[in-house]
């Protein structure tokens, strides 16, 4: 059973804002673009991952994507987790292209088709830390205990895997997405006896997504963009052209041609991405670029958006996009 679905990250929705919303020629484009590349492939690794594991669904496990939990005063992510009756299993899942070599001094060395080179934090000893702060969290929270294992799934079928002969770990630990299924075949048959009830399974899920607290990064404070550097208008989510403007009540794209009537909604998601959920009507009329605060007013109304405030102190609460 699929309790928690993956999605793209917030960090990849805030990059995606920066890339639409920049100005010009900024010279913090090129960066953005580079992390925003990265995060994407490995977001779609991930997704080409749970091709793999849709077997499992219907056989009694329960799976959870993206899981970002607290260990004391910091907090640990799991890519996937895996639950049955037996035994848990983390999925920590690279998309790496290149040859990885695994050597004596416990770290991996990418070695791309031009012959370049790039060290990499040891994804085994990552997953190592992931059981740890897992067995604390179930600890804490009065989970019975079970056996848990994880393993560190290569996405990309042409990653080439690399190591010593003396090093056993990366056989235990490393795999590709394709012979994931036999992995947990072996932990099937090497656990029959059952430590949860599928009810502490429903209980334990539930809990763990209530804890999900999602990874909100300042970008704009990461990578110094002021305010003048953003492009505020509404735009396109056909064409993706600025700017759309607004007349008798509903959004024109010149482009397109069209009429929108909704069309302020994910530019108001941008906003509550950039800047946080709280807005007043005069920020919405900047942002949205409309010269009538009625219409800002409306535009709420119509959103049937909580608010706080009353008058020119009034502050609407948008909902980050899931």
């Amino acid at each position: 059973m699929l309790v928690k679905d993956r999605s793209k990250s917030l960090r990849i929705k805030k990059l995606e804002v920066f890339q639409r919303r920049l100005i010009q020629n900024h010279p913090k484009l090129l960066t953005i673009a580079d992390e925003l590349g990265g995060r994407l492939a490995g977001h779609h690794g991930e997704q080409s991952n749970d091709y793999f594991l849709k077997p499992f669904l219907s056989k009694g496990y329960t799976v959870l994507h993206d899981l970002r939990l607290a260990a004391h005063d910091s907090f640990f992510q799991i890519d996937t987790l895996l639950i049955s009756t037996r035994y848990i299993l983390i999925l920590e899942v690279k998309y790496i292209t290149g040859t990885l070599h695994f050597d004596h001094l416990n770290q991996v060395i990418r070695v791309r088709d031009d012959g370049s080179e790039e060290a990499f934090q040891n994804p085994i000893y990552q997953v190592k830390r992931q059981r740890s702060h897992l067995t604390d969290w179930l600890s804490r929270n009065r989970v019975p205990n079970l056996p848990i294992h994880s393993f560190v799934v290569m996405s990309n079928p042409r990653t080439i895997i690399k190591s010593l002969p003396s090093h056993k770990e990366v056989l235990q630990y490393v795999t590709h997405s394709p012979y994931l299924q036999e992995r947990i075949q072996v932990f099937d048959k090497m656990y029959s006896v059952e430590k949860l009830t599928k009810k502490e399974i429903t209980k334990l899920s539930k809990l763990l997504v209530r804890q999900h607290t999602p990874d909100n990064p300042d970008l704009l404070k990461r990578y110094q963009i002021e305010e003048k550097d953003i492009i505020k208008v509404v735009y396109c989510t056909k064409c993706f052209y600025m700017p759309v403007v607004r007349k008798y009540g509903a959004w024109f794209c010149s482009k397109c041609s069209l009429k929108y009537v909704s069309l302020h909604l994910p530019t108001l998601e941008d906003y509550a991405l950039l800047y946080g959920t709280s807005i007043s009507n005069k920020e919405a009329c900047d942002f949205l670029q409309i010269s009538s605060r009625h219409v800002a007013t409306r535009i709420f109304s119509s959103m049937n958006l909580p608010y706080t405030g009353s008058g020119k102190g009034r502050r609407y609460h948008l909902q980050l996009p899931t």
